[in-house]
């Protein structure tokens, strides 16, 4: 029997999954937590075979998270279903040591393929391992920086000493590294990440 564990804040997506895991005749139920900080309490003492995690959690980024518990337990195998596509996610996911990549928009099948594959994954190494804003270049960091800031781009031409067509040609490139359309999907995007562009 597999014990699975869902940390995941909207309770009717740990309810739902619940009930549909209990009709898995392999599966075991574990419990729900809807909070990062819960997980990493409770993931070094647990007996769960399967961590079900979602990406937006309060208490703890979801970057950060799958790391942290991955330190705790480096053989609970770690299953991420998220809202957020599987094109900006999923190599990064699987480098830090995720079993799989599951987007809430696929069928419940894919999870349960997932939370069932018991195969054990060599984890995978090289530039894939980054996030999509940590391959930007320099120039291209300072524009994403300040948009994170609030900056407009004229302000940003402003503050960085840039010609109004360089912060265009910048964040253009910025858009199309993040798999985003808008400058304020880029701002959106820095969100979900608790990047606020202020200096370290």
């Amino acid at each position: 029997m597999i014990r699975v564990f869902v940390a995941d804040d909207h309770a009717i997506v740990c309810e739902g999954l619940h009930a549909w895991f209990d009709t898995i005749p392999e599966l075991s139920w574990a419990g729900s937590v809807g909070d990062g900080l819960a997980v990493l309490d409770l993931a070094a003492e647990s007996e769960w075979d399967v961590l079900v995690l979602d990406l937006s959690l309060p208490g703890r980024s979801g970057t950060d998270l799958l790391r942290e518990v991955r330190a705790l337990r480096p053989t609970l195998r770690v299953v991420i279903y998220s809202m957020y596509p599987a094109e900006e996610y999923a190599a990064w996911a699987l480098a830090a040591g995720a079993s799989a990549y599951v987007s809430k928009s696929e069928p419940l099948a894919a999870l349960r393929d997932a939370v069932l594959d018991t195969r054990v994954r060599e984890p995978r190494v090289g530039p894939e391992a980054k996030l999509p804003h940590e391959r930007l270049s320099v120039r291209e960091r300072e524009v994403f920086l300040a948009l994170a800031r609030g900056l407009t781009p004229s302000e940003i031409a402003w503050d960085l000493e840039m010609a109004p067509s360089t912060v265009s040609t910048h964040l253009k490139s910025v858009r199309e590294k993040l798999n985003v359309r808008s400058t304020f999907d880029v701002a959106q995007y820095a969100a979900r990440h608790g990047i606020t562009g202020a200096p370290n």
